[in-house]
């Protein structure tokens, strides 16, 4: 029985040190795209956030509405950065890979800076990547909320 649960134990110490590259990868991978979404989203460019969307995403900005496909997920944000919003951040609480899929939640930072004055903002989003025949991640459903600014 000793020998046996010995056994049992070492396959399950192998299995977790095994599956440490993937779960590596996963953190990659969820990196770099949060990264590649704040530097879009911080240098204004609608052009560049949009396409890290899927062609037929559903966004929900929170206030009871949905936009969907790209073109208009770059509207959206066109519209956020005429109005001075900026410095966004991403901080993941969790996440979870599955296959060809990542669902993340997170904390979020925003700045509004209108007339001189800045505004921040902050709230949780939640977001679902999928890998793309091309390989390419994109998200392809988000939602959010904000707490009241401060």
């Amino acid at each position: 029985m000793n020998k046996s649960l010995r056994q049992l134990g070492a396959c399950a110490l192998f299995a977790l040190v095994a599956s440490q590259p993937a779960l590596a990868q996963h953190d990659k991978v969820l990196d770099d795209a949060n990264t590649a979404w704040n530097a879009a989203f911080n240098k204004g460019d609608a052009r560049a956030l949009g396409a890290l969307y899927d062609e037929k995403a559903v966004v929900s900005p929170g206030n009871g509405t949905t936009i969907q496909g790209r073109a208009d997920v770059e509207k959206f944000y066109k519209g956020l950065f005429d109005a001075g919003f900026r410095d966004h951040t991403i901080d993941v609480v969790s996440a979870k890979h599955v296959g060809n899929l990542i669902y993340q939640t997170a904390n979020w930072t925003v700045v509004a800076e209108k007339d001189g004055k800045k505004t921040p903002y902050k709230g949780v989003v939640l977001k679902v990547l999928t890998k793309g025949t091309d390989g390419k991640w994109r998200t392809t459903a988000q939602t959010w909320n904000a707490a009241p600014p401060q």
